[in-house]
This record gives C-alpha cells, structure tokens and sequence, in this order.
C-alpha cells in the first residue's frame, strides 16, 4: 500500500512540476499582410513636434521564402522604410532595415568617387511582437553604429471593405 502512495505522488509530482510549453513562435507566414496604425517616439521628453502620433503603414510579404516588408512613412519621410529577410526569435519577429525601398540585389562595391548617402549609415532594427490582430513593436534606429532614435508601433491587420 505505501508503495503505491508512493508511486501515485512521484507521478503527481512529475505532473506539477512539469516545465510549462514555450510559447510558440509566429509563423512568417501569418504576419503576411497589411498592417496599420501608429508610429510613436520613444523619448522621455519628446520636443513638440514629437509629441504626436503618426499613422503608419506595414506591408509584410514573402517572396521567394524570403521576408519583406516597407514601412510607410518613416521618420518623417514618405520613402519609408523596408527590411528583408525577417527571422522569428522567440515569439518576436526580427529584420534589420534601412530607409528608402531595399535595392535590388546585393550591395554595389563603391568607389572613392562616388558620393556617399548619408542613409547608407542608418540601420534600423525591427522587433514585433504578434498578438492574433495586433502586431506591437520597436524600430531602433542607429547611424553609423551610434544610437539614434527609438520608435514604437502599435499597429493591427488592415481590414478589407465588404
């Protein structure tokens, strides 16, 4: 009889103290569409003309396998921003971007005279955190590896008219 007392709280006990399933990460493929809502600074004391939100536009496609996606607009722009090749860390999706649309294939090697944008200097690391119809997340943007700005992003799926 102890033996089976025993054996019953050796398994009651495997039960609550089983570690808890990890959350799962997002598919890509879910994330895929259109997504709206506001951009804002992330700065404790934000100037005037900071202070307000601004409504924004993410569009996420795959082509290829491949994970892309445009931001419009972006710090203050109309160009946006765009980033390829996001990856799900987690339950976060991740890309490194830029400003301006992506360039079509790889990177040109540049020449002494050729001038020099001062946008090539900025790198923009995305993180979204997916929550069914709403997509919450950061832009952290760097120029020349030196912090710069912060953004955050409140944005839910673009509904489509009936």
């Amino acid at each position: 009889m102890k033996t089976r007392i025993a054996i019953v709280a050796a398994l009651a006990a495997l039960v609550v103290f089983q570690p808890a399933p990890k959350a799962q990460a997002p598919a890509l493929s879910s994330l895929v569409g259109t997504w709206v809502g506001v951009q804002t600074w992330a700065i404790d004391n934000p100037g005037p003309g900071a202070r307000e939100e601004q409504e924004v536009t993410l569009t996420i496609e795959e082509v290829g396998g491949t994970v892309i996606g445009t931001l419009t607009p972006f710090f203050g722009g109309s160009e946006g921003a765009s980033f390829t090749g996001a990856q799900t860390v987690g339950d976060e999706l991740r890309a490194h971007g830029r400003l301006g649309a992506q360039r079509a294939g790889a990177p040109a090697a540049e020449s002494r005279n050729q001038p020099t944008n001062w946008k090539d200097g900025v790198q923009i690391d995305f993180a979204f955190q997916p929550d069914r119809n709403a997509l919450r997340g950061t832009a952290d943007v760097t120029l020349n590896g030196v912090k710069w700005i912060r953004y955050k992003y409140d944005l839910s799926r673009k509904r489509s008219r009936y």
